[in-house]
C-alpha cells in the first residue's frame, strides 16, 4: 500500500476510483491514514469547487458523484460505522481516526440514527459515545479490544 500511495511511476487512481484505493488502505490495516489521503478534496474546497470532478484538470465532468466518496469514507472508515450482518441487522464500529483528536457523525439506519462521537485521550486512548436506535446491537473495536454495544446511549473508555 505504501508503494501504491507514493510511487509516482504508477498510474494514480482518478478521484472517483480513489474509493477502491482508500478501501484497500483500510483493509490493509492502514485506515488511520485515511484522513491524510484527502488532500485532493481539500484542494477542491480551497479553489471553490462545490461539486467533485471526475479527475484532475482537464476533466470531462465537473460534477461526478462517485468522486464524492469521502462522504461515505468519513463515516465508514474514520468513524468506523459499517454493517456487520446482511440488512444492517447489527453494526460494527471500528474507528480509524488517524491524527484527529475528535470526530463525530450520524449514519441513518432503518431503525433510526446511529450517532458516534469520539475523543482521543493521549496517544492510544479513546472516549466513544455511541447511540444506537432501538433494536440495534453490535460491537465496538478499538486497537484490538472489542466490546459489545446495545441500543441506547453508552460511553466507552479505552
Amino acid at each position: 500500500m505504501q508503494r501504491i500511495l507514493t510511487d509516482t511511476t504508477i498510474t494514480q487512481a482518478t478521484y472517483y476510483f480513489g474509493y477502491y484505493v482508500l478501501e484497500a488502505l483500510n483493509r490493509a490495516g492502514l485506515g488511520d491514514r485515511y484522513v491524510e489521503q484527502l488532500e485532493p478534496w481539500r484542494t477542491m474546497l480551497a479553489i471553490g469547487l462545490t461539486t467533485t470532478p471526475e479527475e484532475p484538470d482537464p476533466t470531462r465532468s465537473d460534477s461526478h458523484a462517485w468522486s464524492a466518496h469521502p462522504n461515505y469514507g468519513l463515516l465508514a472508515t474514520v468513524l468506523g460505522i459499517r454493517p456487520s450482518e446482511p440488512g444492517f441487522r447489527s453494526v460494527r464500529i471500528a474507528p480509524r481516526v488517524g491524527s484527529l483528536r475528535r470526530a463525530e457523525g450520524t449514519v441513518p439506519h432503518p431503525y433510526g440514527d446511529i450517532d458516534v462521537a469520539l475523543v482521543r485521550n493521549g496517544e492510544n486512548g479513546l472516549t466513544a459515545t455511541v447511540t444506537l436506535p432501538p433494536g440495534l446491537t453490535g460491537t465496538f473495536d478499538w486497537r484490538g479490544e472489542r466490546r459489545s454495544i446495545q441500543s441506547g446511549r453508552q460511553t466507552l473508555e479505552f
